[in-house]
């Protein structure tokens, strides 16, 4: 990783054009409250940065010295000049594609990436990997349910090309709270849930859970689970967090309210 110590503000050029970086921001933040685009499948804001995907990689030269570097952990030094979509990157992106197609040949968001970069197939033979058919392993449901649910229900099992994403020894996982988090944030649709007569089913996972019904309009709208985490976690009233985002409405008014609407705004979409 790369970094500027105590200083406030780094100045280097991006694509040529004098920027700076302000306190701990790296070249993906710069870039991306710039405009400049740099793709990215692993990355998301609410969580750790990881590099998993290896699509964010920009080169940074000093002088005749250059190399790769991944811009979603890369904190660029004074006088950095980084490169975003040079010759070097985009064969690196190719790359990356390449493997990711022979992974995952059928994952519509990455078929569209690799016709991005001129990529329609892979040179490599095709990966029969365990787990979540269309799994990258970007490690955004991991962090997600570690980071921000706190409820760590899932993680990896096996290495190398036999990793996967799992629940403990594959069973059901009592410490998941079916909030939806994981489904919601894979940026490949390899997970999903279902809500089927008050039951919610975070399906790759084997694990399943009761739901709650809409204090107004009846309709089941969230696990028991999840209403526990989130009141325990927010302010907001009881009798209000027992209705669903449709009836809730008017009622949510502070921060921590409009927040959670949000969340299981969020939560339904994944499953329809």
């Amino acid at each position: 990783m790369g970094g500027h110590g105590d200083k406030r503000e780094t100045v280097f050029t991006l694509n040529g054009e004098t920027v700076v970086a302000h306190g701990a921001e790296t070249v993906l933040d710069v870039a991306r409250r710039l405009g400049v685009h740099i793709p990215t499948l692993c990355h998301h804001e609410a969580v750790t940065a990881y590099g998993a995907c290896r699509l964010c990689l920009v080169e940074v030269s000093w002088g005749k010295r250059s190399k790769l570097v991944t811009s979603c952990l890369y904190q660029p030094y004074e006088n950095d000049a980084v490169e975003t979509d040079s010759a070097r990157v985009h064969a690196a992106r190719r790359m990356v594609l390449e493997m990711l197609l022979a992974r995952c040949p059928d994952v519509e968001v990455i078929r569209d990436m690799g016709k991005a970069y001129g990529v329609a197939q892979s040179r490599f033979p095709s990966m029969e990997a365990p787990g979540p058919s269309g799994c990258i392993l970007c490690g955004l449901c991991v962090r997600v349910c570690d980071e921000v649910v706190g409820a760590s229900a899932i993680g990896y099992a096996n290495r190398g090309t036999q990793r996967y994403v799992s629940t403990p020894h594959g069973d059901n996982a009592d410490a998941c709270i079916g909030c939806g988090a994981c489904v919601f944030v894979c940026p490949t649709g390899a997970l999903h849930l279902e809500d089927k007569d008050g039951i919610r089913t975070m399906v790759e996972f084997n694990t399943s859970m009761p739901m709650v019904k809409c204090g107004a309009c009846g309709e089941y709208f969230a696990t028991e689970k999840q209403l526990r985490a989130m009141l325990e976690k927010t302010q907001v009233p009881e009798e209000t967090a027992l209705k669903c985002p449709k009836c809730r409405g008017a009622d949510f008014t502070g921060i921590a309210g409009k927040a959670l609407l949000a969340l299981q705004a969020d939560a339904g979409k994944t499953g329809s």
